[in-house]
């Protein structure tokens, strides 16, 4: 029928006016920020009107909402964030998830026409399209949009509950514990390989290393977010020389600070020796001590001790927190190599700020402002370094260079007085002040007063440096850096294999990690050594301290530790006087007398020489492999050992050039094989080498150096693609628990007869006729 009338309720014409009315209304409103332009589908700072699942970086027209909402979603975001900003549009997650319902279900989305069904399916499709907690939002955020559309009249009021549950909070054991304990904590191999590339030489590392390198040192310092690090200033490295007991009213122990002094000093020792990095050699028992072995530190001495001024969103600005004594020489040390970095670009930048003259850099033409310059002139003026490149090459890159910055490619055409306008044109924007995208905008650090501060290309060693582009690195750089690329060229679409992590560039292979892992791994050491949950969460600056439960990832085995030692406490401390149950009880092998002097244990006799693991705290991680393990230690003059070492030597030769023969022949997994072959014939060369050194002594300790720490277990997790997390350890159970002291006994000395007995046994050879 086609001239069929259809009845409109009188209701529904009213909510279709009063939506009519609020999208004007809304339109009317300020713009949420200078970049905003209404018409556009993607607000900076604000978010992309884009459908469900959708990349924030995507620019497709078909991939924005359905234009039926594409009007109400603006005027309903702008309402919100005006009436009460935040930080994240959670509105968006609502929006997307109805318009994904609506549109699967009737091809279109009808506001005024919004039913229970529809918020359920809006509700079903954000649980299939979000991680939990995304989902939760969108759920909370759909319950939200209900409201106001029956509190503003646009739909006819209904009753709905919001179905999606809070994420439940992950326990510490089972399968999803794992798996949850693998993705959040990072690799400890990784770690391992960042802290070899720190301790290289500066001279070593390049711009990208230092950056790396450097930045990951700091984010041990404390469990900051990724970006916190790039908000620190040239002054945010703090010393200060004080009395002990000041220190100790900042709250580190007497033994905190006579290790460190310890640590001082052996280091100033180091430095003044020249020391074979291939190996340890241990001459005498008497080794040199440092005065801080000798006698510990009274109450009036003096000592350096570093904090960084981190900034807190609180309110309180950039403020000093003192440095765990454990990382502090370190960070001072990576902080000064990030502080030698950004001299160049700070200084630009100081130039722009204190003079409107052209800033006259370390590449600038020495002319007068007015003078006319030259192609290579404008080139050089501008920041661009030609001097590696001749002939055709340095041609063609100057005049790319000119082109994209707004100069005619001829000579004689501009001076240093235009270029000025150019450079100042270029600046980011804000300029003197970085513009952070975190921080919420409460974040002031100027470009001449920050430590991160760069020039274009700085950290690409494949391009020119621009030294007139001033440019920061961001939590994109750092992490991008820290994992294999996943990048693909933009003209062919494959994987860019040219650009290699910081794990690749040292040939450590495909490590990698992320910089949030290491805030995770240390609230995880706060929590089992036993911080408080409010210190916790001031210290990672956090609001809520509920939310520490997604940042801890103790163990199991740590939490049944705990629970033996508040049972061994609890029975220890009922009655002292009872006899051999309490002591049955409490003499487990973690508090034994023998564990706590783990260094002076008596060691374990082997093929090749001897083994100082103790077998009482944890058992054999190598399965007898001595000559790859850091615990075994040969001494100079043991001649049938050394002999054992040289059949080792033989056997293992004859075993390379057949694994040599399998890898030429691409035969699967021989090249693992061949690889650790290898290490092994090096190292029992290495010792041999040592042992028949006339220059020697007999009766030296000698302990190879340098070896990777893989045990089997390592190479199993390899094989099923598990990572081997980093060790957190309960210190405050190992250093303190003992036997005697919890039973109140003084320490009786062993007689003469049983120390001779212990003599006598470390005169025995073990499998001598192996």
């Amino acid at each position: 029928m086609p001239n069929s009338i259809v009845f409109t309720p009188k209701h529904e014409k009213q909510h279709k006016k009063n939506l009519i009315d609020f999208v004007a209304f809304a339109k009317q409103l300020p713009p949420l920020n200078d970049k905003c332009d209404y018409e556009s589908a993607y607000w900076p700072k604000v978010g992309n009107f884009t459908k469900i699942g959708i990349g924030s970086k995507d620019r497709i027209e078909a991939n924005q909402l359905d234009s039926s909402v594409m009007s109400f979603a603006k005027a309903y975001v702008t309402y919100q964030q005006t009436m009460k900003p935040t930080a994240n549009t959670l509105q968006l997650y609502a929006l997307r998830a109805i318009e994904s319902a609506c549109i699967a279900k009737r091809g279109n989305l009808d506001i005024v026409t919004l039913k229970a069904g529809d918020f359920d399916r809006a509700a079903q499709s954000a649980r299939d399209n979000m991680g939990s907690g995304a989902a939760y939002q969108a759920g909370a955020q759909l319950k939200n949009l209900l409201d106001f559309l029956i509190d503003k009249k646009i739909i006819k009021p209904f009753l709905w509950k919001n179905p999606i549950k809070k994420a439940k909070d992950m326990g510490s054991t089972g399968e999803e514990a794992e798996k949850r304990r693998q993705d959040k904590m990072p690799d400890d191999n990784a770690l391992m390989a960042l802290a070899e590339i720190s301790s290289m030489k500066t001279e070593l590392l390049s711009p990208r290393d230092v950056f790396t390198s450097s930045t990951m040192a700091l984010m041990f310092c404390a469990p900051s977010r990724g970006s916190e690090p790039m908000y620190l200033k040239i002054d945010g490295l703090h010393e200060e020389t004080m009395t002990v007991k000041r220190a100790l009213e900042c709250g580190y122990t007497l033994d905190e600070l006579n290790e460190i002094v310890k640590i001082r000093e052996l280091v100033s020792i180091k430095d003044e020796k020249v020391v074979n990095p291939s190996s340890v050699i241990v001459t005498s028992v008497d080794t040199e001590k440092s005065n801080a072995d000798k006698a510990g530190l009274s109450v009036d001495d003096e000592i350096k001790l570093y904090g960084l001024k981190w900034f807190s969103g609180k309110g309180f600005g950039h403020a000093n927190k003192w440095l765990p004594t454990v990382i502090m020489d370190t960070a001072a040390r990576v902080f000064k190599r990030l502080l030698a970095q950004s001299t160049q670009a700070r200084e630009f930048s100081k130039m722009l700020e204190d003079s409107p003259d052209f800033p006259r850099h370390h590449l600038c033409p020495d002319v007068e402002e007015h003078q006319l310059l030259t192609k290579e002139q404008v080139s050089a003026a501008l920041g661009l370094d030609l001097s590696s490149l001749e002939g055709t090459k340095k041609n063609n890159a100057c005049n790319q260079f000119i082109k994209r910055k707004g100069v005619e490619r001829k000579d004689y055409v501009v001076s240093l007085h235009d270029l000025n306008k150019i450079i100042r044109r270029d600046l980011p924007e804000d300029f003197p002040y970085i513009p952070f995208k975190t921080g919420e905008g409460k974040v002031k650090v100027k470009w001449s007063e920050s430590l991160y501060t760069g020039f274009s290309n700085a950290l690409n060693i494949k391009k020119s440096i621009i030294y007139t582009e001033l440019t920061i690195p961001t939590i994109n750089t750092l992490n991008e850096d820290l994992a294999p690329t996943k990048k693909v060229s933009k003209t062919t679409g494959a994987a860019l294999n040219n650009t290699l992590s910081i794990f690749q560039r040292w040939e450590y292979g495909d490590l990698s990690m992320t910089s949030h892992q290491l805030r995770h791994m240390l609230d995880t050491m706060a929590s089992v050594n036993g911080m408080e949950g409010e210190v916790r969460a001031k210290w990672a600056q956090r609001s809520d301290p509920k939310q520490n439960r997604a940042y801890n990832h103790t163990t199991p085995e740590e939490y049944g530790a705990d629970f033996i030692e508040d049972s061994e406490k609890s029975i220890a401390t009922q009655n002292k006087t009872e006899n051999t149950q309490i002591q049955v009880q409490i003499a487990t092998p973690r508090t034994i007398q023998e564990l706590n002097t783990k260094a002076s244990l008596s060691a374990h006799i082997t093929e090749y020489g001897m083994c100082t693991t103790s077998y009482l705290s944890e058992p054999c991680e190598k399965y007898r492999d001595c000559i790859n393990c850091n615990e075994h230690v040969c001494e100079k003059g043991d001649d049938v050992k050394c002999e054992r070492i040289r059949k080792k030597l033989k056997r293992e030769e004859q075993l390379l050039r057949k694994d040599k023969k399998a890898l030429d022949h691409g035969v699967q997994g021989a090249e693992q094989w061949y690889t650790r072959r290898n290490a092994t014939v090096e190292r029992c060369r290495q010792l041999i080498g040592m042992l028949t050194d006339p220059n020697i002594e007999d009766g030296a300790l000698i302990k190879l150096a340098n070896i990777e720490d893989v045990t089997l277990l390592d190479r199993a997790m390899d094989a099923n693609g598990k990572k081997r997390l980093p060790k957190i350890e309960n210190f405050q159970r190992v250093n303190n628990v003992k036997v005697d002291e919890l039973l109140g006994l003084e320490l009786v000395e062993a007689d003469d007869e049983e120390q001779i007995l212990m003599d006598e046994m470390d005169d025995m050879d073990y499998l001598e006729d192996f």
